[in-house]
């Protein structure tokens, strides 16, 4: 009863203090200007360099690499096929154009490129682990292993090898050599996001504790990340540290007031906290406020179907029933095959 009584004060101080968080501080708008003057100033020289050598491939390599890292992948497909033109051999110019339509997810365009790549240098470490990447995807286990490990013998000090590698014994069902793998990664880089979520979601899988800690880090690594917060709020909610859940379900509502998924977890999460010795204005209180997510989530995204099963089981649960039955109607329209929907009407017909 106190615990639960906590949580209700500290879910409403979160969600109040979340309505006045500014998009910016000062600080972060003051560092925005030189990156745009840096930029501008970068892409002037570039075209001036178009300019001075326009037979030279290297300008419109540099301005596909420009566009690519500006997240321009359609521009930088455009301004790589000049390059191409000149100097089709270069395997910097094969792999920026990989690389190209790997970002517009036109993965059996771009692989060609970046096995080409590796073709024409064997020693391009970026072309090898782009291409172990793709193979790993693909379940090419052996290919993508031996360009890892290829990649290690040329420089073991690099951090992304290890990564990969760790994903590659995870995926074989060895997750000893995984985690010794990816401990590998953020030794060689202690800010390798993507390692410390893997150890985080590797350890959670298998019920260790050291999975928080490791989210933790990647959080410390990328703060507004939506991914790291999700998963450790799912690892609190499954071993069923449900304020702790919905402390780290609300932070990302901070970052984004708009994802859906937040809201329904934060229900969710409430429903979970309605105990049977609770009394029932307390289990009320917690149904009203799990309803009021669920709203928020459907409101979001009308078509939400588990969001709006959980808010007719709320329904249900508070004893309005007629409103459950017309809700859990309306899932089966959406989704006519939606089986807690089917199995929630087949419960309230035996009732009566």
């Amino acid at each position: 009863m106190k615990k639960i009584i906590v949580l209700l004060v500290s879910v409403c101080a979160v969600f109040s203090c979340h309505e006045n968080t500014p998009n910016s501080s000062p600080q972060e708008i003051e560092m925005i200007q030189p990156q745009e003057n840096q930029k501008d100033k970068r892409l002037a020289e570039i075209n001036q360099l178009i300019i001075d050598q326009p037979n030279s491939e290297q300008g419109y390599y540099q301005l596909a690499k420009f566009h690519l890292e500006n997240q321009q992948p359609e521009e930088a497909l455009k301004q790589i096929n000049r390059a191409m033109k000149i100097a089709p051999k270069d395997p910097n110019i094969n792999f920026v154009k990989a690389m190209s339509y790997l970002r517009i997810n036109k993965i059996e365009q771009g692989l060609p490129f970046l096995e080409r790549t590796v073709e024409l240098d064997s020693n391009h470490i970026e072309g090898m682990l782009e291409l172990a990447y793709y193979y790993l995807a693909g379940k090419n286990y052996e290919p993508s292993l031996s360009l890892i490990n290829r990649a290690i013998s040329q420089n073991m000090y690099l951090a992304k090898p290890y990564y990969l590698k760790g994903m590659w014994y995870e995926m074989q069902d060895q997750n000893k050599l995984a985690i010794s793998s990816y401990q590998t990664a953020v030794e060689r880089d202690p800010n390798y996001y993507n390692a410390y979520l893997a150890l985080g979601s590797i350890h959670n899988k298998m019920d260790n504790p050291l999975a928080i800690q490791y989210f933790n880090s990647a959080i410390a690594t990328w703060p507004e990340s939506i991914e790291a917060w999700r998963l450790k709020g799912m690892s609190h909610y499954e071993h069923e540290e449900y304020e702790e859940a919905i402390i780290c379900f609300d932070t990302i509502l901070h970052f984004d007031s708009t994802f859906e998924v937040s809201y329904f977890d934060i229900g969710r999460t409430l429903i979970n906290l309605c105990y049977d010795n609770n009394p029932k204005a307390t289990n009320d209180s917690l149904l009203d406020l799990a309803i009021q997510n669920f709203d928020k989530a459907l409101n979001l995204n009308i078509n939400y179907v588990p969001a709006k099963y959980n808010r007719a089981l709320c329904y249900e649960t508070k004893g309005n029933v007629a409103l459950a039955k017309s809700e859990y109607k309306a899932i089966l329209k959406l989704e006519a095959n939606y089986e807690p929907a089917i199995s929630a009407l087949n419960r309230l017909d035996q009732r009566n």
